[in-house]
């Protein structure tokens, strides 16, 4: 006699925003911003702020440091509760760039004066955790960088009726 299978988990709600694809020109930082305070209506006003604010960093870094700002370029930004005490944002770009996003290297006196490498900075201060991954997990594709930042949320602020999927563990 062999002893009872323990039951699988059950399905773990997943809340997941459709993700939104943008032309890669930062005329467009400002339309990011609108869908996200839009997709996050309901929220806490500093929560949506400081999203808006990652969204808007992580989307023009997208279009200035990858092929996401050359011409056909796109940007894909999604939003997703991976957990009922976190907020995600995820960033995609088009990838094509040997560069990895990372806070640059500089001492305190470099800080204030210069005038650009501000945006990740700005994340790591505002979000819970932040990092990336390719989109494709093979040495020899470079078709793009997801970059995450994940917000703290207090679960009994969230609002109903967001969009549920069901995700199996």
């Amino acid at each position: 006699m062999t002893a009872a299978q323990p039951p699988s988990a059950p399905p773990v709600p997943l809340v997941r925003w459709e993700p939104r694809v943008y032309p890669g020109s930062l005329a467009l930082a400002g339309r990011v911003r609108s869908h996200v305070c839009r997709d996050l209506d309901g929220f806490p006003s500093g929560l949506v702020d400081d999203v808006q604010l990652c969204a808007s960093e992580l989307f023009a870094n997208a279009v200035v440091h990858t092929a996401s700002g050359a011409p056909g370029g796109e940007v894909v930004c999604s939003l997703s509760l991976p957990a009922p005490d976190r907020l995600r944002l995820a960033v995609t770009d088009g990838g094509l760039t040997p560069h990895r996003p990372r806070i640059p290297d500089l001492d305190c006196t470099e800080w204030f004066t210069v005038e650009r490498h501000r945006g990740l900075l700005l994340v790591s201060a505002l979000a819970l955790d932040w990092g990336h991954r390719p989109v494709v997990s093979h040495p020899r594709a470079n078709l793009g960088l997801v970059v995450w930042a994940d917000f703290a949320l207090d679960p009994a602020q969230v609002p109903p009726g967001l969009p549920a999927f069901v995700a199996r563990t």
